[in-house]
């Protein structure tokens, strides 16, 4: 399989050093693994680039999204004590839903380990009914690089 993504569309970088408890019995890190790092590199991306505020609250109670789509694309296996850059971007907003997509590298020889894409749709609070996306928040995705769907 053959590489989707391309690293110069994307700005937004953030690394993770593999520890022992993230590693399965053959010495790589462990899949369910990957969608926790990657879930960290997202919010990050939401506090840093589309400037939504972090609290205990966020996601839950306001801008509530529910991942719809989440798709990993393995390429190499990422070992105990490797460093990993995780590049992260928007790559495109719906009426209600907004699609991420990150690439995963070996931070020391640049291997790319995996290549992600998200698909998250904004829910009413007490309905869980999809809702458009606020209207402050679609503006900052658009303006972080998003096209539009």
């Amino acid at each position: 399989m053959q590489p989707r993504y391309d690293e110069r569309d994307f700005s937004y970088v953030t690394h993770h050093r593999i520890r022992s408890h993230e590693c399965d019995r053959q010495g790589v890190m462990h899949n369910a693994r990957y969608i926790e790092m990657l879930e960290v590199a997202r919010i990050e991306f939401c506090r840093d680039v589309l400037k939504v505020p972090i609290d205990q609250w966020t996601f839950a109670q306001h801008h509530k999204f529910y991942f719809v789509r989440n798709e990993l694309n393995y390429y190499f296996p990422a070992r105990f004590d490797d460093q990993l850059t995780i590049l992260t971007r928007v790559s495109g907003v719906g009426r209600t839903s907004l699609t991420l997509q990150q690439i995963v590298s070996c931070t020391n020889d640049d291997k790319r380990i995996l290549e992600a894409e998200a698909v998250m749709v904004s829910v009413d609070e007490a309905t869980d009914n999809p809702k458009e996306i606020d209207p402050e928040l679609r503006e900052r995705i658009i303006a972080a690089g998003a096209q539009q769907r």
